[in-house]
């Protein structure tokens, strides 16, 4: 009978029924708990138990629904009275089951366990419940944490490919109405100098001049990069063809110097600028 009903619950594959028998008292000394306990246990597969336990815990709200109900509702009941209190026991007991004050039940998460409000084991459960219920505040508050964290590292990832691609990808996060930013797109004017470039024993000075040629070579290429880059307005496009202009000019300086000391040396001069620049550039 229903007012037995000690416990019902579910781990995995084993459904299990705790009945308290009054007739059946126990004799060992190292028995724990209720005394006079009977435990029916049913296997199956996880998903069959759990539908099983699913179906008990309604028919127990049922059977406690209808026992308040009786507590109630007067002995001469009208037809319309009865068909609306059908009405409201046929409605989602999810709810009720959430509520543990309302009914005095607990359904443990950890192994889906009903406990009803006369076992005495309804004290240490509700502590039992404390402790879960902050533990798993602490959990949520750490995963939020993490989660932000990855978001931002998520933001910085975006940003950067908009940069090398000049379009934001779809998978960076926004929130409710927020835009996604405006970013330009880099233009690639890294560039790296070869091994020798060290200054040699041989000509310290003529060899300081070459390697300054060179470093200012890769500095007219970026520039020039710069300058062509498209979609740019009038006065940062003008300021940008000024400095290729310049960076230009400064190159002709030093290979002028590098040809007047190597003259001076009694060597040939060179005309790298010319080689390495287009014409127009000249």
């Amino acid at each position: 009978q229903w007012k037995q009903l000690e416990n019902l619950y579910f781990r995995e594959k084993k459904f299990a029924v705790e009945v308290h028998d009054p007739r059946r008292i126990s004799v060992s000394r190292r028995t724990f708990g209720q005394s006079g306990l009977v435990v029916q246990t049913w296997y199956a597969n996880t998903s069959l138990i759990k539908s099983i336990w699913v179906m008990a815990i309604s028919q127990h709200q049922f059977y406690l629904d209808r026992k308040q109900s009786k507590a109630k509702i007067p002995s001469a009941r009208s037809l319309d009275d009865i068909a609306m209190d059908l009405t409201e026991m046929g409605t989602p007991k999810v709810s009720k089951l959430v509520t543990l004050e309302a009914k005095n039940q607990l359904i443990m998460a950890s192994n889906g366990s009903l406990i009803s409000s006369g076992s005495q084991d309804s004290e240490v459960s509700e502590e039992q419940k404390k402790e879960k219920i902050m533990e798993l505040k602490k959990k949520e508050k750490l995963l939020q944490e993490k989660l932000l964290q990855k978001v931002e590292e998520l933001k910085k990832i975006c940003l950067r490919e908009a940069e090398l691609t000049g379009k934001m990808p779809k998978e960076y996060p926004l929130g409710a109405g927020e835009e996604p930013p405006q970013v330009r797109r880099r233009v690639g004017t890294a560039f790296k100098l070869d091994d020798n470039l060290l200054p040699s024993e041989e000509d310290p000075t003529l060899q300081d001049l070459e390697s300054n040629f060179i470093i200012h070579q890769k500095l007219v290429e970026a520039a020039k990069k710069l300058a062509s880059e498209p979609d740019l307005c009038k006065n940062v496009k003008k300021k940008r063809k000024q400095e290729y202009a310049d960076a230009v000019k400064k190159l002709q300086e030093i290979e002028n110097s590098i040809n007047e000391y190597r003259i001076k040396c009694g060597k040939k001069p060179t005309q790298k600028s010319t080689l390495a620049l287009p014409g127009e550039s000249i």
